[in-house]
This record gives C-alpha cells, structure tokens and sequence, in this order.
C-alpha cells in the first residue's frame, strides 16, 4: 500500500521529534529542541534557507540536531544527484543551484518542519505520561 506524501513526511517527522527529545540530556535541552522547531519556520521565511541552516551549524547542541534532521530530510525528499554527504556540501549545492531548486528546498524544509514542531509536542505529552 503505497502512502501520501504528508504520511512519509508525518512518518519522518515522528522519528526526527522523538529522536530529538529523546536525546536532550535533561528538560533545558529538551526545551532547547522544542523552541527550535517550533521557531524553525518563521526563521526560514525570515532570514531564508541558508542562513537558518549556517545559523543552526554554528549553534550546535538541539540546533546541530534539527540541522541534521532536515538536512536528511531534504536528502530523502528531493535526493540531489550527487547528494552532498555533510553540511558544507550541502550548502554548497544550494549555493549553485537554480532558483526554482532552491524554492523547491525551502519548501520542503518547511513542510518537514511543519509536522516536526506538531509532533515535539506529542512525544513531549508521550514522555511524560
């Protein structure tokens, strides 16, 4: 049976968020985490892409988490040819790319981050149930 396109995103969100909750170390982190993907929208249409993902590679820490969350989320979804293997590439590839690739970046960044900052408040109620 073959699933829609939000159910792979909601099935990959799922596992960024529990993922990211799971490996704060303590409620400060996991605050950390939740705060960044629930900002994490309104920074990229703010600042834009790039920016959002060199300023979540600074930081480090829950920011260097969601960074690779979406970094393999945007693999996944859209699979450059070649797909770049670490963050310099990646930004790399974006810095080259049409215009028209780069839109179709952002959108999808904001789509996975749109089931991402729905679902850390799920498995936050999970983890204290």
């Amino acid at each position: 049976m073959s699933r829609t396109l939000d159910q792979q995103r909601a099935a990959f969100a799922w596992e960024c968020a529990s993922a990211g909750m799971d490996r704060a170390r303590g409620e400060k982190e996991r605050k950390e985490y939740k705060a960044l993907a629930k900002g994490a929208p309104a920074l990229i249409m703010n600042s834009g892409l790039m920016p959002t993902l060199a300023f979540y590679n600074h930081k480090g820490g829950s920011a260097g988490l969601l960074l690779e969350h979406l970094l393999a989320g945007l693999s996944q979804r859209l699979r450059p040819n070649p797909q770049p293997r670490n963050f310099a590439e990646f930004m790399r590839y974006l810095q080259g790319c049409e215009s028209r690739i780069y839109l179709r970046y952002t959108d999808e960044a904001l789509e996975i981050l749109k089931w991402i900052r729905q679902f850390v408040d799920a498995v936050d109620a999970r983890e204290q149930s």
